[in-house]
């Protein structure tokens, strides 16, 4: 048994996220930004375009906002440019907590006041907040972060969690809650690694949609560069809990985001992707504890049936 395996918590799946952005009524300032054109045309009306205009007309130049936001999060402008209404884009199969807050703000204000947060559903697109100017040579900036999960789940297992691989199996349990060489962290303070060999199946160990699944990565070691380079799969719970399933094997999901699975389905299969020192599957069960993703301590149906807690050096057998 190797004890020794080191891991981090899965950061591919995007679980926080920071932008700023900035829209200035004083000229550009970021030159790799998308160009806001404002001049008056022959009618003396004002246009608003990202095109220069044809003719040589006075014109005020402003850099769009531009979002590094994962991909599956975004921020939109459902408003105008002189008065934005920012609304939350989630196309994760699962509900975000997203907070918006000002870098700057000036000759405008929020409607609500910054900074304000929103729980953007599943698939969905929620209206954040509305700025308006107040006056002339106004501008605005301002600060996104993004957590996975509803602030309000509340850990609620309907029996204990079956342990994730084939029943029958028995393997050990290299690291657990508080392990000294990697879950320190909130995210991780409360996994396991179980030391399953490569290739090994890994299942379900509670019902749930699958949120989202990171199967690209095709290499591991304990190079700090790989510690986004996980692949996972997460599962959220009826509850409003996530588990996550990490280091698996490339290209070995079977589940596909937006699926819903059963205790016990076939996810993937164990691997050594990711900040790892050898093959095992990094298990966690998670909650969003207000814009900040932590685990939650859980225990696994025993031989009997009944639960128990994780104890490093243990012998897990799936009853």
């Amino acid at each position: 048994m190797n004890t020794g395996r080191r891991c981090r918590p899965a950061t591919g799946l995007a679980l926080m996220a920071l932008v700023a952005v900035a829209l200035d009524g004083l000229g550009p300032r970021a030159a790799s930004a998308k160009k806001l054109y404002k001049y008056q045309d022959a009618s003396g009306a004002w246009v608003f375009t990202d095109k220069p205009p044809a003719a040589e007309v006075p014109t005020e130049v402003r850099p769009l906002p531009v979002s590094e936001l994962p991909a599956r999060v975004g921020i939109r402008n459902r408003g105008t440019p002189e008065a934005p209404v920012l609304a939350v884009v989630n196309d994760y199969y699962g509900p975000v907590e997203v907070e918006i807050d000002s870098e700057r703000l000036e000759n405008m204000r929020a409607e609500p006041p910054l900074p304000v947060r929103v729980v953007a559903p599943a698939r969905m697109e929620t209206t954040a907040v509305a700025l308006k100017p107040t006056g002339p040579r106004w501008r605005y900036a301002y600060r996104v972060r993004a957590v996975l999960g509803d602030p309000t789940a509340t850990h609620r297992p309907e029996q204990p969690y079956a342990p994730p691989f084939a029943p029958g199996q028995r393997f050990h349990i290299g690291q657990a809650f508080d392990g000294a060489f990697s879950h320190q962290h909130p995210q991780s303070r409360y996994a396991v690694d179980i030391a399953l060999p490569l290739g090994t199946p890994v299942r379900a160990a509670r019902a749930g949609m699958v949120m989202e699944v990171a199967g690209d990565f095709f290499d591991g070691g304990a190079d700090p560069k790989y510690q986004t380079r996980a692949n996972a799969v997460r599962i959220l719970h009826d509850d409003g809990t996530m588990a996550v399933y990490a280091h698996l094997h490339p290209d070995s999901a079977r589940v596909a985001p937006g699926q819903r699975v059963e205790r016990g389905a076939w996810l993937a299969n164990s691997g050594n992707t990711g900040y790892s020192t050898g093959p095992h599957l990094h298990f966690a069960i998670q909650r969003n504890a207000g814009m900040e993703l932590v685990s939650i301590p859980f225990e696994f149906a025993g031989a009997d049936g009944r639960g128990v807690a994780p104890v490093a050096g243990m012998v897990l057998t799936a009853p």
